[in-house]
């Protein structure tokens, strides 16, 4: 069976029972988030999945449907944040070894992505349903966006720190290309004084046979 079909069933489930709704629906999100690299796609995918889920799971059953939504979305909120925290710590890690240019921005820009994604598709995840469903998911979302999100916040603070790490390293970059620009010059310039000192020294020596002759 296709992985996020059983994923939305799982989290349809997880309203039905109710309990710990706000755990049930992060450990559920986070198992699915660890069978999976962690791209912006497959995130994505996930948070599509455990809405869809839980939107079923509030229109089937009788439950106070602005607390499963909002009970929901913040167990969603934090397993997703993890997901930001390993991207963080991968980048550490990747900087600390010296990596960086392309695959640093690239982590960066996909993180800035996910940044837009979550809430987007989450909205779009919701357009089924009741009127009701609909109108509520509207109201939490609007306040999330105004808000943020614990994912936002943290993925806001990651690309604040590794943007100063990036225009640092543009800069060491700059000078490394600036003293080795100098070195070279410096270099040319020996070259030509050399060929200059050797193209003198046979005019010099022609020179002296020419008035030898005389």
């Amino acid at each position: 069976m296709d992985a996020d079909e059983v994923l939305k069933g799982l989290a349809q489930e997880s309203v039905k029972q109710g309990e710990n709704l706000r755990m049930a629906v992060r450990e559920l999100t986070l198992s699915a988030l660890r069978g999976r690299e962690l791209t912006v796609d497959q995130i994505t995918r996930v948070v599509r999945s455990v809405t869809e889920g839980v939107n079923l799971g509030a229109a089937g059953a009788k439950v106070d449907a602005e607390r499963v939504l909002g009970e929901s979305f913040a167990g969603m909120d934090e397993a997703v944040l993890k997901a930001v925290q390993a991207n963080h710590l991968a980048l550490q890690q990747l900087s600390s070894q010296g990596e960086g240019g392309s695959s640093l921005q690239k982590a960066l820009d996909d993180l800035e992505r996910l940044e837009d994604e979550f809430l987007k598709t989450v909205k779009d995840a919701t357009k089924k349903g009741s009127q009701q469903l609909r109108d509520q998911w509207a109201s939490l979302l609007q306040q999330k966006e105004t808000a943020g999100t614990a994912t936002q916040t943290q993925i806001e603070q990651t690309l604040e720190q590794f943007s100063d790490r990036m225009r640092d390293a543009v800069r060491q970059q700059r000078r490394m290309a600036l003293k080795a620009g100098e070195a070279m010059a410096a270099n040319f310039s020996t070259l030509a004084s050399g060929i200059l000192i050797g193209l003198t020294e046979g005019l010099e020596q022609g020179k002296a046979k020419a008035g030898d002759r005389k």
